[in-house]
This record gives C-alpha cells, sequence and structure tokens, in this order.
C-alpha cells in the first residue's frame, strides 16, 4: 500500500536532485576529512615541538615497532606468494580439465555418430529412432550422456566415456571451489598487508618527523599543511559547483509545482500559507539532502524497540499463518504498551496511518539504499509526514493491546509489528538486526550462522551454546570446507545407495544447479533415500497423492531425474529458493516444487546453511550460472 500512494510527489523526472545531494554529501565528507587531518597535523607539530627533549627516547621506540612491522610484512609477503602460487596451480590445473572435457565431448559425439551408423550393433529400431531424436535435439552434451545412459543404447564402452566424462566435471567442480577460498585467502592476506604496510609506512614517515623536528626543520610540518589547506580549496570548489547545480534543480523543481523554497531546518508557523504539496516538497528536499547512506555492515539497521522480551512471530512465520490464516511479512518484537519506537537508522516518514478506534496504525521510513521500515500497532505519533528523523531518535509509541486505538481486531497484545522493504519487495528483518542480543536457545534454526557470525562481530570471541535438549538435539555438520560437509552429509543421513558424492556432484553439474542445494532438496524429501514411496525415486518426482507413481533403476538415475525436474518448462522459471514452494511464491496460479508452505523451504534453509558454513538467506540462487 505504501508504494502505491504517492508518497513522493515528484514524478521520475524529479529524482535527479536525489543524486546531487549525494554528491554534494561526498565532497563535504571529504572536505571534513582532509580539514581533521590538516588540524591534527597543527596539533602535532604544537605537541612535538613541546616535547624535544624526550624524542631521542621515542625515536627508538618506533624503531623496535619498525623492526617488529618489517617482520610482519615479510611474513605476510611470503604467505601470499604461497597462495598465488596455489593460485596458479589451480588455475593451470582447471585448464587442463577444460581441456579433458572438450576433448571427452569430442569423443562422445563421434561415438554417438558410430552407434547411429553402425545401426546393427543397436537392440532394436526403436533405439535407433531414440538415438536419431537425440542427436538432432540440439541439447548439450551432458543430457545427451544423460539420456543415452539411461535409455540403454549405449554398450560398456560408451558407458565408461561417460562415467570418464563425468569425473571431469566433477574434478572441476572442486577445483573451482578450491580456486575461490585460495583467491578469498589472497584478498584477506593483501588486506592485512596493505593495513600492516601503512602502520609501516606512518611509523616511518613519524620517525623521520621527529629527525626533521629535532634538526630544526619545522617547515617539514609547514609543508604538509599547506597541502592539506590547498586539497580542502579545491574540494570546497567542487562543492560549490554541485551546490550551485543543486539550486538550479531545486528552482526547476520549485517552479515546475508553482512553489517557494523553504529552509525546513528554521521552521516556523511564518510558512503556513504555502500549500500542502509545497511544504511536502520542501520536506521531501531537506529530508533527502540529509540521507548520508546506511553503514556498510552486516548489521545496518539498530533495533527499533529493545528485544529484552522476545520474537513473538518470525518472518513467514508458519505458526503465526496456521493460526492467523494470513501471511506474516514481518517479525513482531514484544514491547510493553507505550514503548518508545527508535529510528533504526537515518530516514524521513513517508506514510503515516494514525492511531484509530479499531483500525491499524502504522508509520513508514524511508532510509538510504533503497531501503524502507514499517512499524505496525502503534498507539501514539510524535512525528508528522517528511519529518527527518536521526538514527535513535524517538519517533513514536508502541500498541497493540486489545481495544486500544490502533491496535486493531487481530491484535496479538502488545507488541511492534516490524516491517522490512528492500526495493518493493518484503524483506527479513532479522537478516538486518544484530541477532546477538536475542537468546539463542529461542532462535529458528535457519538463523544460527547469523547469530553467531554477530556475536564474534560484537563481542570478538566465539559463541559457545549451553548444553540443553534442544541445542543437542540440533542438525549440525561441523567440518572445515563446503566439500567436507557434503561429504559428511551424505554418510551420516542419506541411505546406503546413496552416499556416492560422485553421483550427486556429476548430476547436479550436468543440470547446472549447487550440488548443495540438490543435497538438500532430497534431504527433506526422503532424508536422503531413507524414506522413498517408490524405488530410487528420492526426490518424489511423479508422484502423486493420487496414486500416481514413478520407480528408476539405480540411485543415479533417482537423481539424474530430480535435477532435472528443475530444468523442466515449469520450473526452469525460478531462480531462487522462495520461488520453489508457497513459501514465497504465493500465487496460486504459477507451478511450484513443494505445496509445503513452510516445512520445505526452512528445512532447505538449514541444510544449506550448514553445509555451505554461512547464513543462506531466502533469495538464494541455486542456478550455478545465476551467481
Amino acid at each position: 500500500m505504501i508504494f502505491e500512494s504517492d508518497i513522493t510527489l515528484l514524478d521520475a523526472s524529479d529524482k535527479s536532485i536525489i543524486n546531487t545531494y549525494k554528491k554534494l554529501n561526498l565532497y563535504s565528507s571529504i572536505w571534513d576529512k582532509v580539514q581533521s587531518k590538516r588540524e591534527y597535523l597543527e596539533a602535532q607539530n604544537a605537541k612535538i615541538m613541546s616535547r624535544v627533549d624526550s624524542l631521542e627516547e621515542s625515536i627508538q621506540e618506533l624503531d623496535l615497532d619498525i623492526t617488529q612491522l618489517v617482520a610482519e610484512v615479510n611474513n605476510i609477503n611470503e604467505q601470499v606468494v604461497d597462495v598465488k602460487n596455489r593460485i596458479e596451480t589451480n588455475k593451470e590445473t582447471i585448464t587442463v580439465l577444460k581441456n579433458k572435457i572438450d576433448e571427452s565431448t569430442k569423443i562422445l559425439l563421434e561415438y554417438m555418430v558410430y552407434l547411429y551408423k553402425k545401426w546393427e550393433y543397436v537392440s532394436s529400431w526403436d533405439d535407433i529412432d531414440n538415438l536419431k531424436t537425440i542427436l538432432l535435439s540440439g541439447e548439450k552434451i551432458d543430457e545427451l550422456m544423460n539420456d543415452l545412459y539411461f535409455k540403454s543404447i549405449i554398450q560398456v564402452t560408451g558407458q565408461q566415456l561417460i562415467e570418464k566424462h563425468r569425473k571431469y566435471i566433477s574434478s572441476l567442480y572442486v577445483k573451482k571451489i578450491e580456486l575461490q577460498k585460495s583467491e578469498d585467502d589472497l584478498k584477506a592476506l593483501r588486506k592485512i598487508g596493505i593495513l600492516e604496510k601503512n602502520i609501516l609506512d606512518d611509523k616511518r614517515s613519524a620517525k623521520q618527523r621527529l629527525l626533521d623536528v629535532t634538526k630544526g626543520q619545522e617547515e617539514l610540518y609547514d609543508k604538509y599543511i599547506a597541502e592539506k589547506l590547498a586539497v580542502e580549496k579545491d574540494l570546497k570548489v567542487k562543492e560549490l559547483r554541485e551546490q550551485i547545480r543543486l539550486n538550479n534543480t531545486k528552482k526547476q523543481l520549485l517552479q515546475k509545482y508553482n512553489c517557494e523554497f523553504v529552509d525546513m531546518s528554521q521552521w516556523s508557523m511564518e510558512f503556513s500559507d504555502l500549500s500542502e504539496q509545497c511544504i511536502g516538497i520542501n520536506k521531501i528536499i531537506y529530508a533527502e539532502s540529509r540521507l548520508t547512506g546506511v553503514p556498510n555492515s552486516a548489521n545496518p539497521f539498530d533495533w527499533p524497540v529493545a528485544p529484552y522480551g522476545w520474537i513473538s512471530a518470525y518472518f513467514r512465520d508458519e505458526n503465526y499463518i496456521r493460526e492467523f490464516a494470513t501471511d506474516h511479512d514481518a517479525i513482531d518484537i514484544i514491547a510493553l504498551q507505550g514503548t518508545d519506537i527508535k529510528a533504526p537508522a537515518d530516514g524521513y516518514v513517508i506514510y503515516i496511518q494514525p492511531p484509530r478506534e479499531w483500525n491499524y496504525a502504522y508509520i513508514a521510513i524511508k532510509h538510504s539504499d533503497n531501503l524502507v521500515s514499517l512499524y505496525g500497532h502503534i498507539s501514539e505519533i510524535d512525528v508528522e509526514l517528511y519529518d527527518f528523523v536521526k538514527r535513535g531518535d524517538v519517533f513514536a509509541k508502541t500498541g497493540g493491546e486489545y481495544g486500544t486505538p490502533g491496535a486493531w481486531i487481530l491484535t496479538t497484545g502488545p507488541h511492534l509489528h516490524f516491517v522490512v522493504y528492500e526495493g518493493e519487495e518484503y524483506s527479513d528483518p532479522l537478516e538486518y538486526l544484530d541477532l546477538s542480543l536475542l537468546a539463542y536457545n529461542d532462535l529458528p534454526e535457519k538463523y544460527e550462522y547469523k547469530y553467531k557470525a554477530d556475536f564474534r562481530s560484537r563481542k570478538w570471541y566465539e559463541y559457545t551454546a549451553t548444553t540443553n535438549t534442544k541445542t543437542e538435539n540440533r542438525f549440525r555438520i561441523e567440518w572445515n570446507t563446503e566439500i567436507e560437509r557434503q561429504k559428511y552429509l551424505l554418510n551420516t543421513y542419506a541411505s546406503f545407495s546413496f552416499r556416492n558424492w560422485d553421483l550427486w556432484v556429476e548430476e547436479s553439474l550436468a543440470a547446472n544447479i549447487d550440488p548443495t542445494f540438490v543435497m538438500c532438496v532430497w534431504l527433506a524429501e526422503s532424508t536422503l533415500g531413507n524414506y522413498m514411496k517408490t524405488a530410487y525415486n528420492i526426490g518424489n518426482v511423479g508422484n502423486t497423492d493420487s496414486g500416481s507413481t514413478y520407480s528408476f533403476t539405480s540411485a543415479r538415475e533417482g537423481i539424474y531425474w530430480m535435477a532435472k525436474t528443475f530444468n523442466n518448462k515449469f520450473l526452469s522459471q525460478y531462480n531462487t529458493i522462495e520461488q520453489l514452494s508457497r513459501y514465497g511464491n504465493k500465487d496460486d496460479k504459477k507451478p511450484i516444487y513443494a505445496s509445503s508452505e513452510f516445512n520445505w523451504h526452512n528445512n532447505i534453509m538449514k541444510c544449506m546453511s550448514h553445509v555451505k558454513g554461512e547464513f543462506i538467506p531466502d533469495d538464494y540462487e541455486f542456478r550455478l550460472q545465476q551467481r
């Protein structure tokens, strides 16, 4: 509803003013940093001149620091060289494997042509027709191989060629993962190296400056300060030019709507003769000028109310939907009636539904980076439309107590209904908040990895769960790499026929689907082959409640057809996990893989997070070419 309303009062052609504000904020930020550095240098100059007598001792300390830093930098450089060598080795291996795959592809194609020509070796005319259809279909070599293999029209030699080809593809998959890890390690080492090198340079510069001061060369500092002043001047000129451009844009915008400019930072009743639209446009101009971007961190939002109670309903909570028969695209935070609601980040109010008897009251706030937050069951509002709020500002009070204004007839009691949009799509609010402020054992398992990451970020040490029944029974996989965790998953949970890691990886890669996703789907469907309705049909492909059933002849064939299902004409349009079930695909007219609104999706996400070793969001893209 908030996106359907004319909340901005501006059309698309007027949005250039927002970009101009962003440039001004950038120049202003840089200027502040340069000015701060210049002031710091001036202060340091004064300090150094007052401490000349102790400079010799300071230089000795710097010499010791420099020696230690040189050793650390050299050690990092050695590690960088080692990782680079690993990367080059992996790249060479990948090149060799790609060449082998290309060569194997050519051999397989020649072999299929041979089969077609030497028809007398094929068992029947039906098989000849099948082979002819496959060769003329224009499908990829992987599809051709799988159809040949499972239609049983190739000989032992052909089967060996296909198995050899698949081994090459599996090896390529493993090497690509190893290459990605090595490249990530290299990036991390380079970051550390740059930091250590900068510290080393700073130490050396500090030593030189101290030496220069002892020699009476105070002009060195004067030079630094002069350079900083020149940069400040240049930035001010650029900022002035952008300000002129902004003023012209604002003037044109106000003329377009027949409005006068109002400095909203100096708002008073003397402007009350302006129309409501003109006041709104001036407020938007003022608010946009103050948006500076949300923090570049894992959790850009602060909690709007302290989560001292608990979360009574989670994002798309199955218990809530089961009880109220409606979606829940938010989290409900228990809070006493009348608790202060604080802005989670800077923003301005774009929609207000004030509290009235038996209505649903809410407020929406626009933030930087395409984020909007919404607050439901509001009992009191302390802001007006288009008012700007700073992070931590109180702008409303919670409600929800039955019978009070704004609580609505279906309220479950005092709480805050908190919604987050990214763009115009619902997003799980807990992806933007620090989960370590909650009780670990109260959280659904899908948030386990994010909780631990938030805890480590806030406390600087690892979280260790306390022993209780819930944590003891939790599904978990503890290994170093994704491939090790994949193999552990199969060896621990799969039935004997489905424990071959190569089968899963080969068939998943042939379908261009993430192998971890495929394994997790089958874990959710039939516990990796332990509870199958029909033979080797691990994904219940084609099996319906009405009695239709399909059986397969081997574990490989069962995995092949499950992976193939995600590429059929119905499901090939989807790329993210949430689109495959009614959890995220609410349109009853659209086809889905799983009819479950909760369990299937949540089980997949829980499994994926454990095998990947990180929190996996609902919109994770399971097709390999999409990432």
